[in-house]
């Protein structure tokens, strides 16, 4: 009855919300209104991977990897929350063959018209996925229900207690609830689910990290970087990723006064929501910087003139960790919660990161155990950092090598996470 009232209520909200970020194809799809484009994919089981955005999406891609060893006849329909997460996850799954589509909001209406449609025998859900109308009308249809790579903050747990008769019954719907780390694990405990539910896997994007580099393109993206004006080729290169609105303002303070010591240096700014590079270029032309958008230089379109790169694209994010010399990594300077501070590892660079990790701390705990990890405060202490690195490389070149080595001992969480799902899809199907 909630989530009926609102549906109808809040879907002027949801409207303005992703118009305003000059989005809107998701709006039909998501109300349930409009189904997926085009058949269901041939094969069995039909296992449905969901993942709310880009770094869900991410995620996913070494588990389906391992799903697609496992199961090799298995059909995979893949959906996304965000339209950001829709583009690359058509990139990177259609060609597999899989169906890309977006997930209904928890109105029961759209939930049964997907499922109608979709006719999924295991639903995989990652991270935080918790839909009370979905869940149990798959569970009714005898839907296997599996929470992988599953997160549960400190914060959420503490809500979450608050109703725990009510949510211990949802989460238990799920046949594998499979966090990605001890303190997870342990959270998940508290909230009641079974033991037999319970299984410690790790984190996938582990896997990731080191199984999806491509040096290839790491070359070529090193290329469109290169500048064409007197002083500028061969400088370089500071990644400032993933940032949110005001953390751009205090990395345009740092830039500025980086380019008094390193004039050749060059900034590429890739913000967590792309569609707000010309937003960014106005803030650095109040600044006196000139911009580029990172899709003229990729395209070979132009070559590099300008000290600001604004990167508009999606998936490129990763690889550029590689052809950067120093990184930081947004969201973190700002109460956000975070971003991913192992992809810069993953490349052997040692990430520079803010105060406000929450939605992280796994990773922190991974890269300070390292001792590979270099936390700032503000503009003035961000610009001491990338300025250190850069004048001492034999360092920054050790603190990145002991951030990589940190990755190792995790790997292997999309193959036992992908043995429980084909576990699910074995009684599925029996």
């Amino acid at each position: 009855m909630f989530s009926t009232a609102a549906g109808l209520l809040g879907w002027p909200y949801f409207l303005w919300h992703l118009k305003s970020r000059g989005q809107g194809e998701s709006f039909w799809p998501r109300l349930g209104l409009k189904l997926p484009e085009g058949p269901r994919p041939p094969g069995s089981p039909r296992l449905w991977l969901h993942g709310v955005s880009v770094g869900e999406i991410q995620a996913a891609i070494p588990l389906v990897t391992e799903l697609r060893t496992l199961l090799p006849r298995a059909a995979f329909i893949i959906s996304t929350g965000t339209e950001t997460g829709q583009m690359l996850a058509r990139q990177h799954f259609s060609p597999l063959g899989a169906l890309v589509c977006y997930f209904p909001l928890d109105i029961p209406w759209g939930v049964r018209r997907y499922l109608d449609y979709l006719r999924p025998q295991v639903f995989i859900g990652l991270e935080s996925e918790i839909w009370p109308n979905f869940l149990s009308q798959a569970h009714q249809r005898g839907v296997r229900l599996a929470l992988v790579n599953a997160r549960l903050s400190d914060n959420s747990l503490r809500r979450f207690l608050k109703y725990n008769r009510y949510l211990s019954d949802i989460f238990n719907l799920y046949d594998v609830v499979a966090p990605g780390s001890l303190p997870d694990f342990e959270r998940f405990q508290r909230l009641g689910i079974s033991p037999s539910r319970l299984n410690l896997t790790g984190n996938l994007k582990y896997d990731r990290l080191l199984q999806g580099r491509d040096e290839t393109r790491l070359q070529d993206f090193r290329g469109c970087l290169q500048g064409t004006e007197p002083g500028q080729a061969g400088g370089p290169v500071w990644l400032a990723a993933s940032t949110h609105p005001g953390e751009e303002a205090l990395v345009a303070d740092a830039f500025q006064e980086l380019l008094a010591p390193y004039p050749a240096l060059t900034l590429v700014l890739a913000p967590r929501h792309p569609q707000r590079a010309p937003e960014l270029a106005r803030l650095f032309a109040r600044r006196g910087l000139s911009c580029q958008l990172w899709t003229g230089l990729k395209a070979g379109r132009e070559p590099r003139r300008q000290k600001v790169v604004i990167i508009d694209t999606i998936g490129d994010l990763f690889t550029l960790f590689g052809a950067a010399d120093v990184t930081f990594v947004g969201g973190s300077l700002v109460p956000h919660g975070g971003q991913n501070i192992l992809e810069p590892a993953a490349w052997g660079r040692a990430p520079i990161y803010g105060p406000h990790l929450g939605n992280f701390l796994w990773a922190q705990a991974i890269i300070e155990e390292a001792g590979a990890g270099i936390l700032v405060k503000d503009a003035a202490s961000l610009a001491q950092a990338v300025r250190h690195l850069l004048d001492h490389p034999g360092e920054r070149q050790e603190l990145g090598r002991l951030a990589q080595a940190a990755l190792i001992p995790h790997q292997g969480a999309a193959r036992r996470q992908a043995e429980l799902i084909a576990g699910l899809a074995q009684k599925a199907t029996d």
